[in-house]
């Protein structure tokens, strides 16, 4: 097949991720792809080329994608992953395009009345979510009725980096001295301030809080720890590592916190958690429910769950009832870097031949 993929590719983020992993897995499974991305945004530093399987190239607008073009024939499917209007207007009108696929890795709420994933109805093919969740809201918030499927997005595949250890029940520490974290941006709707706010709560369980990442309420949170106190055991810890590093870093935690309470997809932080056998806990919202499984806890979306969710664990942790290897297993086998491009693959080859598209399962 050849492959367009459209999607913001310089910084660091889901889409980011997703659409560079993507691209990699079905290169490496013999398809043409190209990627376009439109140019950094300020203060992001430009994607580095070197050493991409795939060719990436810079969009400036509507008519760079209408008329982006591969050697080798006509574009067997494009596929959107993001909302701006340069994107969804530019691959409707690309007539070198067969098939048209919109991947929603936000929450599927639309954004006003001028929503650009609006233009869904006048071209595309398919529409894939990123959760359950997230695919059933999508549906409902743009009156879509035709194929759509669920296919989670790839994180950054640290098995491919190294050979994660594997961890056991042994690994973590007790209730009143695990390691706590929070992974990903500092802002409002992330809640992360809940978690500082309520250190007396979780001091019941942790020994300390580790807040990883970066964004607006880095300042005020900084200066919140400082005003009670708490700075010996809640710290900033700013921009986490990647690969190698980012797995020593996520398996000397025993435990990861996202207490979301705004709009949300499905947090590939908590994949890559999920990976290196890092139990959490989660506020249910968007699509963080397709995560579910015996060694974490995920609420039904309402935040004033989260703690009693916190404490119901512990109890399961100090009955030995936390498996960290069974937890990884589950990555391995739902959400592994071969596994989600095999899925990615069978839909794409499914609807670029008109056939049914596969089970959502993955089967």
């Amino acid at each position: 097949m050849n492959c367009l993929l459209i999607g913001y590719m310089h910084g660091q983020g889901g889409i980011q991720s997703h659409t560079h992993f993507l691209a990699t897995g079905l290169t490496e499974h013999g398809h043409s792809v190209l990627v376009l991305t439109p140019e950094p945004f300020a203060g992001h530093e430009s994607v580095d080329h070197t050493g991409r399987a795939y060719t990436l190239q810079t969009y400036k607008g509507i008519r760079d994608i209408a008329s982006a073009r591969m050697e080798n024939g006509p574009i067997d499917v494009a596929i959107v992953c993001g909302t701006g209007w340069a994107a969804m207007v530019g691959v409707r009108l690309n007539r070198s395009v067969r098939k048209r696929v919109f991947f929603e890795v936000m929450s599927g709420e639309r954004i006003g009345k001028l929503d650009p994933r609006s233009i869904v109805h006048t071209g595309f093919d398919a529409i894939v979510g990123q959760a359950k969740p997230v695919e059933a809201c999508f549906k409902k918030a743009f009156n879509w009725s035709g194929p759509s499927i669920t296919i989670p997005a790839l994180p950054e595949p640290l098995e491919r980096a190294i050979t994660i250890p594997e961890r056991k029940q042994s690994d973590l520490n007790h209730v009143g001295a695990l390691r706590l974290a929070y992974f990903g941006r500092l802002a409002p709707h992330k809640g992360v301030d809940i978690l500082v706010k309520n250190w007396g709560m979780l001091s019941e369980f942790g020994a300390s809080l580790d807040i990883w990442g970066t964004g607006e309420q880095q300042e005020y949170l900084s200066q919140y720890i400082q005003d009670k106190g708490l700075s010996d055991k809640i710290k900033l810890r700013g921009r986490y590592p990647e690969k190698a590093d980012y797995i020593a870093l996520l398996q000397s935690y025993d435990l990861k916190l996202l207490p979301t309470i705004g709009a949300e997809g499905a947090p590939l932080v908590l994949l890559e958690a999920m990976a290196c056998g890092l139990p959490f806990i989660a506020n249910g919202v968007g699509g963080i429910p397709d995560y579910d499984n015996p060694d974490v806890r995920i609420t039904s979306g309402n935040i004033e769950e989260f703690f009693p969710l916190l404490r119901d664990w512990a109890g399961q942790h100090e009955k030995r009832n936390v498996d960290p290897l069974r937890l990884q297993r589950h990555y391995q086998n739902m959400y592994a870097f071969e596994v989600l491009v095999d899925r990615w693959e069978r839909f794409l080859t499914a609807l670029v031949a008109e056939k049914s598209l596969p089970a959502p399962n993955g089967s």
